[in-house]
């Protein structure tokens, strides 16, 4: 009984709340704004761009290149081998097989890769262009 009289007096309460309330209406452009903020919010927490290679790893790059730049201009072998003397007096002697002498290719055949080429390059093209636009 006692807690009936306590749901009583809260229903009272928020009726008495509610009718001194004035009803809040919304902006012309309330939707819009709602819908902007939820899709900063989302591309936000999508796209987070991290570097490929760190800054220690460039600096170590770095550092390795100009130490070999310096290296090299001292003057210095690496190793103490002598190399033989490379003539190209021999490049006419050596024999290459003709491997691809049994190989008949037919128009059609070169026609359709050259197709399936070059819609492969469009599809790239277009690819590329609706993903930079979704970013």
């Amino acid at each position: 009984m006692e807690e009936n009289k306590h749901v009583e007096e809260l229903n009272s309460f928020s009726e008495k709340y509610i009718k001194e309330i004035t009803p809040a209406s919304p902006s012309k452009d309330f939707t819009n704004t709602i819908m902007n903020a939820i899709l900063e919010e989302k591309t936000a927490e999508i796209y987070k761009p991290e570097t490929l290679i760190s800054k220690k790893v460039w600096l170590l790059l770095s550092c390795i290149t100009i130490l070999s730049v310096f290296y090299v201009a001292r003057g210095k072998a690496l190793l103490n081998i002598s190399l033989p003397k490379l003539t190209f007096d021999s490049i006419p002697r050596l024999q290459i097989p003709n491997l691809f002498d049994g190989i008949v290719v037919t128009n059609t055949m070169l026609y359709a890769c050259f197709f399936l080429t070059l819609l492969v390059f469009v599809q790239i093209y277009f690819l590329k262009s609706q993903f930079e636009k979704n970013l």
